[in-house]
């Protein structure tokens, strides 16, 4: 396998709580974490869009990774607006870029889709996925949202999605692929937010739900590395396909 190097840069769209930031990092550490062992030859930044930060210039990179966060992208906060634009000018530039979560309805907001709150309510803990990507085998996933994407882009394909969530991964006829799960986290990680916000933010009845189906699942986040890994060796320029 031709190993060129690539320059990956992470949008940071959400905060982890500040009591679990020691213990778990920050959204670009984890995604760190969750993708060099399958994409050793890149190396890693980070912009906090969240924060105010400004964005890069889009050929700074040779791809670009979206990250979670609490917010819904139907908010359109300034920074939110200003991520629209760098979305759609990665996507005329043809700019691979791979979001999670937030960033797979932002990206769907930008590529003239819709992402609304979600009629079934909230996906918590794993679930299990069907994937019709001949390169990715169905696997569970880590979940954690109350929106979705409820209208299709255009120029976008379901790739996979579960029962809750029919629309929880896509890829576009340009370099973007998105998922709605969570490849970046653990299970501490995901009982953590469970503690932490179940009988509060997510009624009781459905925390307690989102622990059993920690209990029955066992997501493959490495099995989804790998593919992530093969889609920006692919699509960045300079760099070798496997």
């Amino acid at each position: 396998m031709d190993t060129t190097p690539l320059r990956l840069c992470i949008i940071e769209n959400g905060l982890v709580p500040e009591h679990l930031h020691a213990r778990f990092g920050s959204y670009p550490q984890m995604i760190e974490r969750w993708l060099q062992p399958a994409l050793p030859e890149a190396s890693f930044s980070s912009v906090s869009a969240v924060r105010g930060e400004a964005l890069p210039a889009p050929e700074q990179f040779d791809g670009y990774v979206l990250s979670g966060s609490k917010h819904s992208c139907y908010e359109r906060s300034d920074w939110m607006l200003r991520l629209l634009d760098f979305l759609q000018r990665l996507r005329d530039l043809e700019k691979p870029v791979f979001g999670i979560c937030f960033g797979h309805q932002i990206m769907a907001d930008a590529y003239a889709g819709q992402t609304t709150r979600a009629d079934v309510g909230w996906g918590i803990g794993a679930q299990a996925y069907r994937f019709n990507d001949s390169s990715l085998a169905d696997t569970p996933t880590f979940v954690f949202h109350q929106d979705q994407v409820s209208t299709l882009p255009a120029r976008a394909k379901v790739v996979g999605g579960s029962a809750h969530c029919p629309n929880g991964a896509l890829a576009y006829d340009f370099p973007a692929l998105s998922v709605q799960f969570h490849p970046e986290f653990d299970e501490d990680y995901v009982q953590a937010l469970l503690d932490q916000f179940g009988g509060s933010l997510v009624p009781a009845p459905v925390a307690e739900h989102g622990r059993a189906s920690l209990r029955q699942h066992s997501p493959d986040n490495a099995r989804i590395a790998r593919w992530a890994a093969r889609f920006f060796r692919e699509h960045s320029a300079g760099a070798g396909k496997p």
